[in-house]
Order: structure tokens, then sequence, then C-alpha cells
């Protein structure tokens, strides 16, 4: 947010002694503009709305890539390149996450800019997808879709970090938690959807599709989408210069280090499930991507289960929840999945778990601001989604060693336990890094925090 939450107190309180110094006239309390309420009502809701739609579109391209790099495997003119196609999906998640703490900088030393960028974003985004139906090479979809696309995604969706912080106080966890279940609820639907248009109807024809989705479902949003307190410069609030104390801070530090550390096995199933379940487990087609789509729908629902619950409980306690139910699930289920229904509950429960630990973000922000009111919760939230994104750049890489080192002594894929395949070493690389979300409720505990 572009302005602290003492400068808000502020402004209402001026409007407040404004109001009591004088007896305005029936035309002045007419024109006399009033903030709208918060944690409620027609506008913040709308902002709402908007934000899950922007999630939910922003993300479903990113989500659907897996679609997308099989038929760039299979098909020219990208066949010939195709060692190369699984760059254009790191880019646009690597960026898309990566370039959050400094979207969300700008935004917040130029608040005033934030609604223009919905609609610039909106913009470049959907003129990246046209402009990669006319690619013949590899290196350009990596500008359009690995480049251009999240650049103008990043435009669209990070304003609503900022919005959602003003609308929301007291319900503000749930309200994160509702526009990130958008991405859930993309990870679910838009594979289908790609992979039914990619069958019936050529790439190009695809891409426009898209491109129009795209701007039809958010365009209409993009008005709603908006700050509670206006930024027209007739408002007694001035902008503040944004600080970086708070990186100094213990509960940032600490919580930080625990969102890295587990990010860099959180990515291993959505990587691997598809490819577990068909290798070990032979299942073929939706056999294959069940795993995958079931991880997102868990995703979802753990989204709106901790933004529930990260309004009531204390943060390192909803970090705990996550941490515990993530960790069995990996140990305990996936580790002896040698048929697909328990993959599918794994899939479900570790969706549900370690997917909805976002949703606590907004609970790291309201603790940090019990020391600290004018700890910027858009570039908080943008730091710890850069955080994830590390994660998710590295994961590939660490992944690839640690299944490359097994193969060798792994042993027969149909053996007793899913330990004992190839995959053994990266579900307890999974289960290991995932313990790291309980330093928030360790630090707690040890009264590092309060």
């Amino acid at each position: 947010m572009g302005y602290s939450v003492e400068e808000l107190r502020t402004y209402e309180l001026n409007s407040s002694d404004e109001e009591l110094s004088r007896e305005p006239s029936l035309n002045e309390k007419d024109s006399e503009p009033s903030l709208p309420p918060i944690d409620g009502g027609k506008n913040a809701w709308l902002c709402l709305m908007g934000a899950f739609c922007f999630e939910m579109m922003v993300w479903g391209f990113p989500f659907s890539f897996g679609i997308f790099e099989d038929y760039y495997s299979e098909h020219e003119p990208f066949k010939q390149n195709s060692s190369d196609v699984s760059l254009v999906g790191s880019c646009c998640m690597g960026v898309m996450y990566l370039a959050s703490p400094i979207s969300l900088f700008v935004l917040q030393q130029f608040p005033s800019t934030c609604r223009y960028s919905c609609l610039v974003g909106l913009i470049v985004a959907s003129l990246a997808i046209v402009a990669s139906s006319f690619a013949s090479n590899v290196w350009q979809l990596i500008i359009t879709q690995g480049l251009m696309y999240p650049l103008g995604a990043c435009m669209l969706y990070y304003p609503t970090f900022v919005f959602i912080d003003e609308w929301f106080e007291q319900k503000k966890g749930l309200a994160f938690g509702i526009c990130w279940a958008g991405s859930g609820v993309a990870g679910v639907a838009f594979p289908f959807i790609v992979k039914s248009a990619l069958s019936r109807f050529s790439f190009q024809v695809v891409m426009w599709g898209w491109a129009v989705i795209l701007f039809i479902l958010a365009a209409p949003f993009v008005p709603f989408v908006k700050p509670r307190i206006p930024r027209d410069g007739s408002s007694s609030v001035q902008c503040q210069r944004l600080g970086f104390s708070f990186l100094r801070s213990p509960i940032f530090l600490i919580f930080q280090a625990g969102n890295i550390l587990q990010s860099l096995g959180y990515f291993v199933p959505s990587i691997y499930l598809a490819t577990y379940a068909r290798s070990v487990l032979e299942q073929k087609s939706l056999g294959s991507t069940a795993p995958v789509l079931c991880l997102n729908a868990g995703m979802m629902l753990g989204f709106l289960g901790i933004g529930l619950l990260i309004d009531r409980w204390h943060v390192a306690s909803c970090m705990l929840l996550s941490t515990v139910g993530a960790t069995v699930s990996v140990f305990v289920i996936w580790g002896v999945s040698i048929s697909l229904p328990p993959l599918l509950i794994f899939a479900i429960v570790y969706g549900a778990f370690a997917g909805s630990t976002p949703a606590a973000w907004s609970g790291i922000v309201k603790l940090m601001r019990k020391t600290d009111e004018s700890v910027p919760a858009g570039f908080v939230l943008g730091l710890f989604a850069a955080g994830r994104g590390i994660g998710a750049v590295a994961c590939g890489p660490i992944s690839e060693v640690l299944i490359s080192a097994s193969e060798s002594s792994a042993l027969s894929e149909s053996s007793a336990m899913a330990y004992s395949t190839k995959f053994g070493v990266l579900i307890i690389f999974t289960g290991v890094t995932s313990i790291f979300g309980v330093l928030g409720f360790g630090a707690k505990k040890m009264r590092f925090i309060p």
C-alpha cells in the first residue's frame, strides 16, 4: 500500500475533525467525499472479484504450460528445437515470481500509477499472446510468452495486492485467500480447455482465442479493481517514501528463510507427479494428469481454509498446520503410493497444506505491523513471492541432479514402496524441505518473534 496505517487513520481523523469544527451546509453535505466501508460493501467485494479474475487469468497460462510444452515438442515449427522449449515456461514463471518485489516497489512508490498499470498490463499481456501466435522459432516464443507476457501479467496482477490491503482489515486473510484461490481454479480448468482446444484448432487460433478470452474476462473488472483511498491529489494523505528497516526485522528474516528453504522442494510434485503416475504406476492419458489436477484443486481449498484461519490464529500456528500437513502427506502418503488412488489423495492433501502457504503471508504482514505500522504490505508480499520464485527456479536443476544420481541405485519401479523407485530421493527431498515451514513457529516458542 502506498500509505501507512497511521496515515490512513490520520486521513479519516482529519476528515472527522473538519466535520466537527463547523456545521456544513446542505450542499456541502451532499458533495462531501467519504471513505467507503472497509471489510465489506459493494466496492470491496467487486475489487476482490476482479482480483480473483486477474489471478485466474494471469496464472492460467503458466499453469497450462505443460500442455503447450507437449504440443511444441511434437509439432512444427517448434519440434526441431524441442530441447529449448522448457525455457519458455521457466522464463515465464521465473519473471512472474522474481519481478514481484520490483513491480510492487514501483507501485507503492508511485501509487497513482496502480490503476493505469492494470489497464496497460492487460493490453501488453493480450498482445504478447497474439504475437506468440506468429512465432516460427522457439526463441520467439521465449520473447513473447516467456518475457512479454509475464511482464504484462505483473503489471495487471500485482496492483491487486495493494488494493486488497486497503479494502480489507479484519478479513484480510480471507480476502487474499479468495484472490489466490483463482490460481487453483485455473490449474484445474485451463489444462483441460487448452488440451481440447489444441486437438481441434490450430495453434494460431488457440492463441487468438486465449487473448480474446483474457481481455473479455478481465477488462470489465478493471474499473472496479481500484484503491479505497483516493489518489487524485485531492486527498490530504501524502504518499510515503518506502523505508527498508523492516528487512532487518526478525519476523521478516525468519519467515522469509523458511519460505525460501521450503520452496526448494515445493515444486517437485507439480513437476514430477504426472511422470511418476505414467512411469511407475503405468497410467495413461487422464490417469497421468489427474494427480496434477488434484494438486491444484487441493490448493484452491487450502487457500480458502488458511485464509479463514489466518484472521483468527497466530500466523505461526497457521504455518505449523500447513507444514505438518504437507510433511505428513509426503512421507506417509506419497512415499507408499504404488497405485493411483493414494497418489490422488496425496495430491489433494499436499495441495491443500503446502500450496496454501502464501495465504499466511498476510498474517506475517499483520504481525510486522504490530511493531512498525509503516510496513508496506504489497512490497513485503512481493518479497515473499520472490522467495518462492527462487525455489521455482532452483527446484528444476536440483531435482534433475537428484533423480539422475538416484537412477543407478533405484530398485525396480514396481517395488512395494515409492521410496524404492528412482523418485524416492525426490520424495525425501520434498519432505525434508517442507519441514522448514516450522521456523516461524519455533521462533515464536523461543520468543524471537511476538
